[in-house]
């Protein structure tokens, strides 16, 4: 019945097309909502602490990422880049020429953020300003309180003052007339609870409505001003004495970080605790300082081991950034490259599931819920104690088909209980398949590898990038792979959807369904930029036959390639490998503008 209802569906367009005289389609374009921030929030960040940033050690210092071929989407310019904190005006003794650095980094194809804050200090050119007109908040006394914090003494603008927000904004357009594209927003907001009743030109000022304001303008502002495809990096749950607090308002934190952490495995448990207080609290998009940002023992700051198994959660993270104290390059670790190595093969998983994370948090903000889903319980307050609280696992969903189990101490060793509802493949294994329920203990985990698992019988779309074994290796890079393993024909026709949003683009869907015990079909929506490949895993039998559907309404032969490389050449195409049944890729053409309907059939 759904095949026959299909059949009926695209003949009844085929007509209007043609009666119309308008594009004809094989599968319509998707036309989705469009994601609702830009998709660089979801790749790979670089920085460099204070104590060594400025023009030229920033600009040299992506570059010799490039240079060791590790892709670069962003870079985080930290506190000192001005004269003053509160001063919006490059501190020319460390940045000569800022507006030549945005254009390099952007030439790039770089992003660039600033480190900022809502103070502005007393050594600052505009304090005397901004104090002689009133633009701080005051105490219970009415008196423009001033407060001490680890860079300096200053207030804090107050946002209820429409007056101080627009010469705020006026101090700010210096920076924005470069071109930047967002700001790192440190954590001053929560001094004001040391006024114990702070007040605005609007009256009291509570913590979390300072809070709002503050991040919230540097969000809405720089949006409003450049675009929206600008962000923000600032905090969703971290510590605050001895409890986790919820810092930025929910609706601008879809590239953010959990705060400040020693460079130990205890460090990155506390990243994790504060990965789940952020997940149940509704953030959407968030990561942690890579190798923590604080500095250890040792010239490098952190350990070899430490260093990748926080990079392989980064990379399993919404956002993967890595910064701080002393040394966080990976090609500094040893002298055999195994580190960067490993480095390089996680920040390139990270960007195949760029399109992956942009429709989950999209759809979490949407839900007002998190693209990460503890596995842990939450249950009561308690849990906002940062001591007491000590969840049975850090294990947590990356959306809804992804599993990750992050590595916790130096032993490697992982407990996992799989969730039901789904047998769950090993991300670096597809023969490894472990039932819905069960429950696994992996010990001595090989560096190279990480404890993640996706979701059996779903599509998953991954971008092909240069480094991608097999697909970006034949020069497939930049097309969109739907990775399906075992497709289960659990009823007669079982199907599944999956699909993807764009900041830009109409999106992608795809569906597969069975037509028969041996024959699947599958459908890609049309997309103008985007090709698709479809590539299946876990197959009990070989492929004898596929037909692909015309836009003219017939069914046309796909030819087998003799290898990965050729299928370019003669596509549409299939291949797997020779004497395999484990892995096909499906080719549909050159172009994805007509979308693709492709029946594919097995030996029974």
């Amino acid at each position: 019945m759904v095949s026959l209802l299909r059949g009926h569906l695209w003949r009844f367009s085929l007509y209007l097309c043609l009666l119309r005289q308008v594009t004809c389609y094989v599968v319509p374009p998707a036309n989705l909502r469009g994601a609702l921030y830009a998709e660089w929030a979801h790749y790979h960040w670089v920085w460099l602490s204070s104590d060594r940033a400025n023009q030229s050690s920033m600009m040299q210092y992506a570059q010799d990422y490039l240079d060791h071929g590790i892709q670069v989407g962003a870079v985080d310019l930290d506190m000192g880049w001005s004269t003053a904190n509160g001063d919006f005006n490059f501190d020319t003794t460390k940045y000569p020429n800022a507006t030549e650095m945005v254009e390099f980094f952007h030439s790039k194809g770089i992003r660039v953020i600033l480190w900022v804050t809502s103070a502005v200090d007393t050594d600052s050119p505009n304090f005397q300003e901004a104090y002689d007109n009133g633009y701080f908040i005051r105490d219970i006394f009415g008196k423009q309180s001033l407060f001490k914090w680890w860079h300096g003494t200053g207030g804090l603008l107050d946002y209820t003052n429409e007056e101080a927000v627009q010469w705020w904004h006026g101090q700010i357009d210096q920076v924005l007339s470069l071109g930047i594209d967002g700001w790192k927003c440190d954590g001053t907001d929560v001094f004001i609870v040391k006024l114990v009743v702070p007040i605005g030109k609007g009256g009291v000022v509570t913590r979390k409505e300072y809070s709002d304001a503050y991040y919230g303008d540097f969000f809405d502002y720089t949006r409003a001003k450049l675009g929206d495809d600008r962000l923000i990096m600032s905090r969703p749950v971290d510590g605050y004495d001895f409890i986790f607090l919820d810092w930025s308002p929910q609706r601008v934190v879809f590239s953010g970080w959990v705060g400040d952490e020693d460079p130990t495995f205890d460090g990155l448990v506390q990243a994790l605790k504060r990965y789940l207080q952020s997940a149940w609290a509704g953030y959407p998009n968030f990561g942690s300082d890579i190798g923590g940002y604080r500095t250890g023992n040792g010239t490098l700051g952190r350990t070899k081991e430490l260093f990748l198994r926080w990079s392989q959660l980064g990379a399993f993270s919404p956002l993967m950034e890595n910064g701080g104290e002393v040394e966080h390059r990976p090609w500094m670790f040893d002298n055999n490259n195994q580190t960067l190595d490993i480095y390089k093969m996680f920040v390139d998983t990270h960007y195949q599931l760029v399109d992956y994370l942009l429709t989950t948090g999209t759809e979490a903000f949407e839900t007002n819920t998190s693209s990460i889903t503890p596995l842990a319980k939450h249950s009561s307050f308690i849990d906002k104690l940062i001591d007491d609280f000590n969840p049975d696992t850090y294990n947590y969903l990356l959306g809804p088909n992804i599993l990750v189990a992050p590595i916790t101490s130096n032993d490697s060793t992982v407990n996992i209980t799989f969730p039901v509802g789904s047998s769950w493949i090993y991300w670096w294994d597809h023969s490894k398949v472990y039932q819905g329920g069960s429950a696994l203990q992996l010990t001595a985990v090989p560096l190279e590898e990480f404890p993640v698992f996706f979701k059996n019988g779903t599509f998953l779309p991954l971008r092909v990038t240069p480094g991608m074994p097999l697909l970006g290796e034949a020069g497939f890079a930049g097309h969109l792979c739907w990775l399906l393993h075992s497709p289960s024909m659990t009823s007669p026709h079982a199907s599944h959807s999956s699909h993807i949003r764009q900041h830009q683009g109409p999106g992608i869907t795809a569906t597969y369904w069975w037509l028969d015990p041996g024959c699947i079909a599958i459908e890609i929506s049309a997309h103008p930029l985007v090709n698709s490949i479809v590539h299946l895993t876990g197959l009990e039998s070989h492929v004898v036959r596929v037909h692909t559907l015309t836009a003219e309404g017939g069914w046309k032969p796909v030819g087998e390639a003799t290898s990965l490389e050729d299928v370019r050449g003669v596509a549409p195409a299939y291949w797997h490998p020779v004497g395999g049944t484990s892995s096909v890729f499906l080719y549909p053409g050159p172009s994805g503008e007509e979308g693709h309907r492709m029946d594919v059939c097995f030996e029974i």
